[in-house]
């Protein structure tokens, strides 16, 4: 029996900060409500970097489907746009073999450009462009950018240097701003139930503390290692990722150990403060709270959600 109308057909999106236990949320909600699970993280499309990106282990993907995980290389560009592409086909693959599409993931760009239809300039990468601009500073970047398009610039999260020089790129590349290009989109031909996590921030950041503890037992070190003995430079965007950059300063004796991870750490827990800031703009989330409560109760609290939401009748335009 299909799960919606095929025009108006349901997807969920599972969203919040890092560390606040979406993948696991996603694999108990697609194995109660019978779903497949649509990656939304810029960093768990790169093959061969699984620790530090925080990829469910393969067998448990074996159990319950999984999309837009580990597509590229770690050497290969990867935009918003490409993504944006696959995931849609993805959803209507998951559709098409009548489950729910769950999307899950921190990356707020790829979620917004999947559910609310950004529509993006189809231009090639200019890679002598962006080669140029790699060599200069963060500040300096910020600096062009302002001059053209201060929106652009001041909706750009401070560290986000490969949304610095993609802006910088449009602007080259298009009559348009910008700004004006990541306002343009169309509408998407599903309903979607978005569902936020939600945790106490000392919770949120001993979270977050113990998961990088747990990273570096797991490996990290040796993935890291691992991936630059094989030709990945600290210089690809790969290698900017959230515990890459640090541990690879580490393991090529720029700083000591301990500093890698306290400033691991503290990129963490800023990370994970403007994911939250990016998902509480979003008037459609329901959250769920996760603090204080067990899984069990957490996992109920979304099943209802999304019963009620099947159960809904469309309402008339």
């Amino acid at each position: 029996m299909a799960l919606e109308s095929p025009e108006r057909q349901l997807v969920v999106a599972i969203l919040g900060a890092t560390g606040t236990g979406k993948s696991e949320l996603a694999l108990s909600l697609a194995a109660r409500v019978g779903g497949s699970i649509i990656s939304a993280d810029s960093m768990q499309v790169y093959r061969g970097m699984d620790i530090g990106t925080a990829k469910v282990p393969r067998e448990k993907r074996r159990a319950i489907e999984h999309y837009l995980i580990d597509v590229v290389g770690p050497t290969e560009d990867f935009s918003v746009a490409a993504y944006q592409v696959l995931a849609r086909k993805a959803v209507e693959a998951v559709l098409g073999r009548q489950k729910l599409p769950i999307v899950v993931g921190g990356t707020g760009l790829y979620a917004r450009a999947l559910l609310d239809g950004f529509e993006f300039i189809p231009h090639a990468p200019d890679h002598d462009l962006r080669a140029d601009l790699r060599s200069e500073n963060e500040e300096e970047l910020r600096r062009r950018l302002r001059l053209c398009d201060p929106a652009a610039e001041s909706g750009i999260a401070m560290h986000d240097v490969k949304r610095l020089i993609r802006s910088l790129e449009i602007a080259s590349q298009s009559d348009e701003l910008p700004s004006e290009v990541r306002r343009r989109r169309s509408e998407v031909p599903w309903r979607v139930l978005r569902i936020g996590l939600l945790a106490e921030r000392a919770d949120l950041y001993a979270r977050l503390d113990a998961r990088v503890d747990a990273m570096v037992a797991s490996g990290m070190e040796n993935e890291v290692r691992r991936l630059l003995a094989a030709g990945v430079t600290r210089e690809h965007a790969s290698m900017q990722g959230i515990g890459y950059k640090e541990v690879s300063a580490w393991v090529c004796g720029e700083i000591d150990r301990d500093t890698a991870l306290l400033l691991w750490k503290r990129r963490t827990r800023s990370y994970a403060k403007r994911q939250e800031t990016w998902f509480k703009r979003d008037l459609d989330v329901h959250w769920i709270h996760v603090s204080g409560n067990n899984s069990g109760t957490v996992l109920d609290e979304a099943v209802t959600l999304v019963n009620d939401t099947r159960s809904e009748k469309e309402r008339p335009s």
